[in-house]
């Protein structure tokens, strides 16, 4: 009869010994599970390598970009005008007069007592057009209960314009009702854009009626049913003593990388100053050396050595997961190497500009020395990172570099998939040790079982044998 547990026929703890067994058969698994440790700890060091890589390599692509170290730091009345300039703006003094500000054309009906009252005959349709000096012209078609002030106005704002290729674009007018008093109303008419090319020339109806509330003619505005509210004008400006004319009252290009954009008319000239602005350059070339200095960070902990501990066979465990690893070495190598080797100009390396590697390979910035190089010499700081533009240059050479390392394909990904296919290896591997294990066991308790019964048994026949003896000795008595 098999035991319900083990020991229990022999009297000895064979479960015990059973459990001893199994501890020594998971030692084989220790080496195992060691490994997995390590490779699990390398593929999170990585992680953490390409995270701090990508840091840098956005910090690097900004000073990718030749315009960050022509900057232009504008100076004017913003009262009168505001000025945008970009890299390709002259630095220099300019003077600026505003005489007109460019406007748009507003026209308005006369006082209707209702704005909701029919001003239009009884035809089932009725037509508006509205023409301009640019030769556009909108036509407005309105049905016998679309002809009250507030319902032209509604059909002006949804018309849509019919241009030649047979497209529509939205209307060219603002059509608005203004009370103007009680019970009083009138349609104001404004073209959208501003300048003399926008002005409404003539408006016009095939609806007797209408046409005497809203016929306009600009060459003939005595004799019009319409009165102008406001003529529209182009904006006349001078800029460094070139008179200006412009429809819009902003001016793209007014020279070579300058917009301006007027608001009032000067009563004397005014100063505008153009000058170099090099606070975006520095603050993006301070980001990058914190981003460099970050990532060497990353690799000193990721590489930290401390000697083994005392009576121990294993390193210490702050010891870095990527301590010694090649691929991180080489990287870190590749990114020194384009700092070591000069690049070609006036400023061949970061040390000339005020940029330094100290021992730990920490970049420090001496900033009085990085802001006298901007401000001397912008363009050979900018040469020094930029080189042609695409190859050459520190921060192409570097971004490069960097790319190689962090892309789907590049360095860390392949060392991260061969240690992820190594893992796999060892996962399999530790379930095939698992399962022996649980086999070995497995037959320790079929033995000990068979041990228990055996040992029950034997005991069993002795204590027989030993009555039998006692009983055949009484008998002799």
């Amino acid at each position: 009869m098999a035991m319900s547990a083990l020991g229990i026929g022999s009297g000895i703890d064979l479960n015990e010994i059973l459990n001893q067994l199994e501890a020594a058969e998971k030692t084989r698994l220790t080496p195992i599970v060691t490994q997995q440790k390590a490779i699990n700890a390398k593929i999170s060091g990585f992680g953490k390598l390409k995270s701090a890589l990508t840091t840098f390599n956005t910090a690097t692509a900004k000073l990718q970009k030749k315009d960050l170290f022509e900057g232009r730091s504008v100076t004017g009345n913003d009262n009168y005008f505001s000025v945008n300039a970009n890299s390709k703006a002259a630095l220099g003094n300019y003077p600026v007069s505003v005489e007109q500000l460019a406007s748009s054309h507003r026209i308005a009906t006369s006082t209707i007592n209702d704005k909701n009252a029919k001003l239009g005959n009884d035809n089932q349709t009725r037509t508006i057009t509205i023409e301009q000096a640019n030769g556009n012209k909108l036509n407005v078609t309105l049905s016998q209960d679309e002809t009250s002030l507030e319902s032209i106005a509604n059909a002006i704002n949804n018309a849509q314009v019919i241009n030649e290729d047979g497209t529509t674009s939205p209307s060219t007018m603002n059509a608005a009702i203004v009370r103007s008093g009680t019970d009083s109303y009138q349609l104001v008419i404004t073209s959208k854009e501003t300048g003399e090319q926008q002005a409404i020339t003539s408006i016009s109806s095939d609806d007797d009626q209408l046409n005497n509330i809203i016929g306009f003619d600009i060459h003939q505005t005595n004799n019009s049913h319409m009165i102008e509210v406001e003529k529209a004008q182009d904006a006349k400006f001078s800029f460094n003593g070139i008179a200006i004319t412009s429809g819009s009252n902003t001016v793209k290009d007014v020279i070579a990388g300058v917009d301006i954009t007027l608001k009032q008319t000067t009563p004397t000239s005014q100063s505008l100053a153009i000058t170099a602005d090099h606070e975006k350059a520095e603050e993006a070339i301070k980001e990058w050396v914190d981003a460099y200095n970050q990532l060497q960070t990353t690799i000193s902990s990721l590489t930290k050595f401390t000697a083994e501990d005392t009576n121990s066979k294993e390193l210490n465990s702050s010891n870095g997961p990527l301590i010694g690893d090649s691929t991180l070495r080489n990287i870190d190598q590749s990114i020194r190497s384009i700092f070591a080797k000069g690049q070609s100009g006036e400023f061949a390396v970061l040390s000339q500009i005020g940029i330094n590697m100290d021992k730990s390979g920490q970049l420090t910035i001496k900033e009085n020395e990085l802001k006298k190089a901007l401000n001397e010499n912008s363009d050979a700081v900018m040469i020094l990172f930029t080189g042609d533009g695409e190859k050459t240059g520190i921060a192409n050479e570097v971004f490069a570099k960097v790319s190689g390392f962090i892309d789907s394909d590049g360095m860390i990904d392949s060392a991260t998939n061969g240690l992820n296919s190594t893992l796999k290896s060892l996962e399999k591997r530790h379930e095939q040790v698992s399962n022996s294990i649980e086999q070995t066991i497995e037959r320790y308790r079929v033995q000990f079982t068979k041990l228990d019964i055996l040992i029950n048994e034997l005991d069993s026949m002795s204590n027989y044998l030993t009555t039998q003896f006692d009983m055949m000795a009484n008998l002799k008595k």
